[in-house]
């Protein structure tokens, strides 16, 4: 007599269980590279350190927005109010520069030094420590 095995539960089982597996580590590492760069460009601001962004024209951008110096003066000026509130233009007040904010001014490439040195001495106004990160 010549008995058969009889057939596995389930073909392929193992199979499904390494595809699912290679499956969810595709979507962690996908959802991985999405995220950790945003976390990484907002580290800053969490430190206390305020980006300020300086275009060859002079513009500067905070938190990838255009901002004027007479409103970030004020935003410096008013850092010891209370509470965070936001502006009539949906933008952070006082209450997010904390007194050991620190201004961290980063030029374009191309930012002639004459410009750079002109708002660098602006800011040196406000009374927070000032570092330059060079492009």
């Amino acid at each position: 007599m010549n008995r058969l095995s009889p057939p596995a539960a389930f073909p392929g089982f193992a199979d499904a269980i390494g595809l699912n597996l290679v499956a969810t580590l595709l979507a962690v590492l996908a959802v991985a590279l999405v995220v950790l760069p945003q976390r990484l460009a907002q580290r800053p601001g969490s430190e206390g350190v305020l980006a300020l962004h300086l275009d060859a024209q002079g513009t500067l951008r905070l938190w990838n927005r255009p901002v004027q110096a007479g409103e970030l003066l004020e935003l410096l000026q008013r850092r010891a109010g209370n509470g965070a509130q936001r502006s009539a233009t949906n933008r952070p007040s006082a209450a997010v520069v904390g007194p050991d904010a620190v201004l961290r001014l980063i030029p374009d490439p191309g930012v002639p030094w004459g410009v750079v040195r002109q708002v660098a001495e602006g800011l040196e106004a406000s009374g927070l420590p000032l570092e330059l990160q060079l492009p």
